[in-house]
């Protein structure tokens, strides 16, 4: 009885103690909850829409769109680790290429539980977010000259007289005129002057600009035929800026003074005197640097004074003026007789390269430099005879093909402000400058129209590259991978006889590198004609600097 007493006792005592715990609160809670509630907390979802799906085979659109699936489905579904894997990432939004991480153009790529990039030609890294350091894209970053030095890698250099930068990439002036670097604050105003004394309206001003150099004719504003005002204010030596187009310097009415002037000139000459001596000693006179403004012996060509007005612009075709020291590098080849025929870039201090098809007839005598005015010797005028020549192994005088000689001087040149060297171009510059549309100086003597006469006053003008589909569509000729085209199709600017081996420069990185050469070409400045096209500085190694 003992014990039934004792568990009677312990399952009252328990159901008091409950009684007092619920008497404590003053609510109570449910011991179960409502049906609609319960199936809040535990949901069942449906695995079978039909009779024993479970033993029919996988579907992608029934188990996993329809309904949510496993891994252990979607794998049964596919039968491939990857193809799972790539499209357990799209189901549970695991995939990384969903927002595309890629740089650049990049395309993303899941490849065993990661992603990976496609890049661009032009990119790299993971991510595609380098550009791609190879020469044959920007030039690799570099001013001047480029090397490939493995993946992504380049080592840049420069031409003679600079030194590389501190980044690896630019290039630093380490000598006072080193190639293709014009100086700042040209003196343009001797220049001004000398246009000034051919454009006086009477044979009378004419001779008497030439005897006396007037402080009022040095501030004059040029006029050409028209009234058009030439003056120039200082360009900070660039010959990209433009300014008024310069004066033709042989109107109607000076045209009758000059042929009286000339004449006077051509008598002196014929008794084998002039202003300055006798010219049997033009030879002693060469390789000569001149510190004075002092006449030359030039022989000038005859002129018709009654030529039409049509005929009497001698520029070159389209273009302006170029100062004294805007293009430093021109040069004007000279035969025996003093007479330029050709044009011609400085490159170095002994070489001068120019069109092989200049020599064909006449050999080149000798070469002025820093010159502006052809007919008169300027301040630091430089004279220097040719010792030897060499035409391009490959040059083809029926096709113009290698259309590219070099001379090679008597002594070296003085650099100074007027005579400066010109800078060639790697092939992966040259490339990267001969692009459509990019546009590059022309300079010369040349003529502005086919039946125009020669220049007075060196002159230049800006002309595009054409593709070559363009240049060879406007030409009967053949046009070889060794040629480009620069010019307008409207025939608003050219280059033209005389103009023949002079340069064609282009900037880049604050540098004037040697592009082409002038050739051949039909016509000047007509329309549907693209110039002449131009012969591949790059024919030369560039070591010629060095």
């Amino acid at each position: 009885m003992l014990p039934e007493m004792e568990s009677s006792s312990s399952l009252v005592m328990f159901v008091l103690l409950m009684c007092s715990i619920s008497s404590s609160y003053p609510y109570s809670y449910p011991v179960f909850m409502r049906k609609d509630a319960a199936h809040e907390v535990l949901r069942v979802h449906k695995r079978a829409n039909y009779f024993l799906e479970e033993i029919r085979l996988g579907n992608l659109e029934r188990e996993c769109n329809e309904e949510k699936c496993s891994f252990e489905e979607a794998k049964e579904i596919f039968h491939s680790q990857e193809k799972t894997m790539e499209f357990w990432f799209n189901y549970k939004g695991l995939n990384p290429c969903t927002t595309n991480p890629c740089k650049n153009g990049g395309v993303c790529k899941i490849r065993h539980y990661n992603y990976f990039c496609i890049c661009p030609p032009k990119f790299g890294g993971d991510n595609c977010e380098k550009e791609k350091l190879e020469c044959w894209y920007k030039n690799g970053g570099c001013w001047q000259y480029c090397w490939d030095r493995g993946s992504f890698q380049v080592q840049c250099s420069c031409a003679k007289d600079y030194t590389l930068h501190k980044d690896g990439k630019k290039c630093v002036q380490a000598a006072p005129f080193p190639c293709g670097l014009i100086r700042s604050r040209r003196a343009s105003e001797e220049a001004r002057h000398k246009v000034a004394t051919w454009n006086m309206s009477t044979a009378h001003a004419v001779k008497q600009a030439k005897v006396k150099q007037s402080a009022a004719g040095e501030k004059e504003d040029l006029k050409d035929a028209s009234g058009q005002s030439t003056a120039m204010e200082d360009d900070g030596g660039d010959p990209n800026q433009q300014h008024t187009e310069g004066a033709a310097w042989q109107n109607e009415t000076t045209a009758a003074a000059m042929q009286e002037d000339m004449g006077e000139n051509t008598s002196e000459q014929s008794t084998g005197q002039n202003k300055t001596g006798a010219v049997e000693h033009l030879r002693g006179a060469l390789n000569e640097s001149d510190s004075a403004d002092v006449p030359a012996t030039p022989q000038h060509p005859q002129r018709n004074a009654s030529a039409p007005a049509g005929h009497s612009d001698t520029r070159i075709s389209g273009g302006t003026l170029c100062h004294r020291g805007q293009c430093p590098w021109q040069v004007l080849i000279r035969d025996s007789r003093d007479v330029g025929f050709c044009g011609g870039s400085l490159i170095n201090s002994r070489w001068v390269i120019t069109a092989a098809h200049c020599l064909d007839l006449v050999r080149p005598h000798h070469v002025t430099i820093g010159d502006f005015d052809k007919y008169r010797r300027e301040l630091k005028e430089q004279k220097i005879g040719v010792e030897r020549i060499w035409t391009h192994p490959h040059y083809d005088s029926n096709n113009y093909n290698g259309d590219i000689a070099l001379l090679y001087l008597s002594s070296e040149v003085v650099f100074n402000e007027y005579a400066i060297p010109i800078c060639l171009p790697s092939p992966n510059l040259a490339a990267l400058l001969a692009e459509e549309g990019r546009v590059g100086m022309v300079s010369g003597w040349g003529a502005t129209h086919s039946r125009g006469s020669t220049l007075h006053f060196l002159m230049r003008v800006q002309l595009p590259i054409v593709s070559m589909d363009t240049c060879q569509q406007s030409t009967r000729r053949l046009v070889t991978d060794n040629m480009f085209c620069a010019g307008y199709g409207t025939g608003a600017a050219d280059a033209c006889k005389g103009d023949s081996g002079g340069p064609f420069a282009v900037s880049y990185q604050n540098t004037w590198f040697l592009l082409g050469i002038v050739s051949w070409g039909d016509g000047c400045a007509e329309r549907g004609k693209y110039g002449k096209p131009f012969s591949c500085s790059h024919l030369i190694s560039s070591s010629s600097h060095h």
